[in-house]
């Protein structure tokens, strides 16, 4: 079983559970992809599939770029990448919980493997901007056991 943590401020129970669910349902499920260190959109499309099963009445995306209202702030986190790098750090969150075409923006997550070498300070900037610019209820930062730590999922909320 996952075994996840929240840090800094909490989240609401009932998109807690939804989470630590769909979290525990990727372990499970998904334990291949997560043995093998598989590239982290594979990991991200696979949580979202999950987060969207537990949540009908919400849009799950991945790297999702159609707001109609863009977030300004975004420019100034923007890190080039291209389709073949295997950790792209890109705009777009790894997964959104939404519903398309409104402001109702329940979460947006970015995704890094327990195993991942890089900073997060852009991940956590990009969250905060999410938040503030476009409204999300909540900004997470989730670090998916991978290897040999597969069973330890780290969850930081981002205010």
């Amino acid at each position: 079983m996952s075994q996840s943590t929240a840090s800094k401020t909490k989240l609401d129970n009932a998109f807690r559970e939804t989470l630590d669910q769909a979290l525990k349902t990727l372990v499970e499920q998904d334990r291949f992809l997560l043995k093998t260190s598989a590239n982290e959109r594979a990991i991200s499309f696979r949580l979202a599939m999950h987060l969207q099963a537990l949540l009908p009445e919400w849009n799950v995306d991945c790297e999702y770029n159609c707001w109609e209202t863009p977030c300004h702030y975004m420019k100034h986190v923007v890190t080039g990448t291209t389709s073949s790098a295997t950790e792209a750090r890109t705009i777009f969150p790894d997964i959104v919980i939404h519903r398309r075409g409104t402001s109702e923006n329940l979460a947006a997550i970015e995704i890094a493997k327990s195993s991942n070498r890089f900073s997060i300070h852009q991940d956590i900037k990009k969250l905060k901007a999410y938040k503030k610019e476009l409204g999300y209820q909540h900004a997470l930062f989730l670090s998916i056991g991978v290897d040999e730590d597969i069973d330890n999922s780290q969850v930081e909320v981002v205010t």
